[in-house]
């Protein structure tokens, strides 16, 4: 699969991106529209064609069952950026600093992209 540019039909001629098999032959085309980058046509095919959707899926119920695990845990992350979001802004509390207090708290040592979601 590659990305190739068109020139679209409308009145401004813009140029516009799809994604095509290795003849040539369009596979995706935004529905009619065409991407309006060659990034963002290269996201759109790694999502669709490679994988992507369910990596992420993967990846979310990985999190869900480690959360499942520990009871209280999101809640306790939950409180912590409720009651130091300013801090946490200013750089002043780290995600080092929220991961150590999880241990403290839990005993167990929690990957830091679960952290953010």
């Amino acid at each position: 699969m590659k990305i190739i540019s068109y020139k679209s039909n409308n009145e401004f001629e813009e140029v516009r991106y799809a994604i095509s098999d290795d003849d040539g032959k369009i596979i995706d085309d935004a529905q009619g529209w065409g991407y309006t980058s060659a990034a963002k046509a290269n996201k759109a095919m790694w999502y669709k064609f490679k994988g992507g959707k369910q990596k992420i899926q993967s990846k979310n119920d990985k999190r869900k069952s480690f959360f499942k695990k520990y009871n209280g845990l999101e809640q306790f992350i939950n409180d912590i950026f409720e009651n130091n979001f300013k801090e946490i802004a200013r750089g002043e509390v780290t995600d080092e600093d929220i991961l150590e207090e999880i241990k403290n708290e839990f005993g167990v040592d929690m990957p830091p992209e679960y952290l953010r979601y």
